[in-house]
């Protein structure tokens, strides 16, 4: 039996306080692009808004006439940088307590160089986040599991992404969604059906519990993800006793 295409013109439900909703939502997904919407909170100096519930934002997003069918979340671990490793698997296993689907890439650690004065260092490139957000999305719209997908990326190589779900499946909609603070993508909303942004007072209320219980035991927000007047100020230095020495002889000089 063919699938009516007509959703919004049917009948709708009538709760008892008189409020009405459609009889069958749109099920949506959120496809995040983790490195995106991770700088973009760092730019607001509000490192307590990274450890963010995805499905709260995601479910925050939608209309009325949708429903939060799922969320994919896309990043890369940098085994270089072991304390924003550490949280990031954590914020990663809280994500999965979630229900978030988490597809990781990696980093590819290279030397670089000046063209102008011929210095060199070492750099590393992250791999894999942008083809792992593509193939999911296209992935779900080949399995027919979202009738709206909504993308938070500034990146334009997600134009293809967005063309192909636009040209491939036109019975399904695409919309952008800037990270706070950011704007849209150009080239991507080219091929989008429509667009929203992402307010900070959003996040805020959205965010995780401080501590959060796992397949794997509990996790807690990183101690680097608080706010600037809650972390804790590193200990102050211990005051060495002061010494005399005369010859042989040691004078402790104590202070209490």
């Amino acid at each position: 039996m063919a699938r009516s295409g007509n959703r919004g013109g049917q009948t709708p439900a009538v709760r008892r306080d008189g409020f009405r909703l459609p009889l069958f939502r749109k099920r949506a997904r959120l496809y995040v692009d983790g490195f995106n919407l991770h700088h973009a909170i760092l730019d607001l100096d509000r490192r307590e808004l990274l450890w963010l519930d995805l499905t709260a934002l995601g479910r925050s997003l939608l209309p009325p006439g949708e429903r939060l069918a799922g969320v994919t979340w896309v990043s890369a671990h940098r085994p270089q940088r072991r304390d924003r490793m550490e949280a990031l698997l954590a914020y990663e296993e809280a994500l999965r307590a979630r229900d978030v689907r988490c597809l990781m890439g990696h980093f590819v650690v290279h030397s670089d160089h000046c063209h102008a004065c011929g210095h060199q260092w070492m750099d590393a490139t992250e791999k894999q986040s942008d083809v792992n957000l593509a193939l999911a999305v296209a992935a779900d719209a080949a399995a027919d599991r979202f009738d709206v997908a909504y993308i938070l990326t500034t990146d334009g190589d997600h134009a293809a992404t967005t063309r192909f779900v636009h040209e491939g499946y036109p019975d399904k909609r695409v919309v952008s969604v800037a990270p706070p603070a950011r704007g849209h993508n150009r080239q991507l909303l080219e091929w989008a059906h429509a667009r929203t942004e992402i307010e900070v007072g959003l996040l805020e209320r959205c965010g995780l519990p401080e501590r959060i219980l796992t397949r794997s035991g509990f996790v807690e927000r990183p101690p680097g993800w608080t706010a600037r007047g809650e972390r804790p100020d590193p200990p102050a230095p211990e005051t060495p006793t002061p010494e005399i020495r005369r010859g042989n002889l040691r004078l402790v000089v104590s202070n209490s």
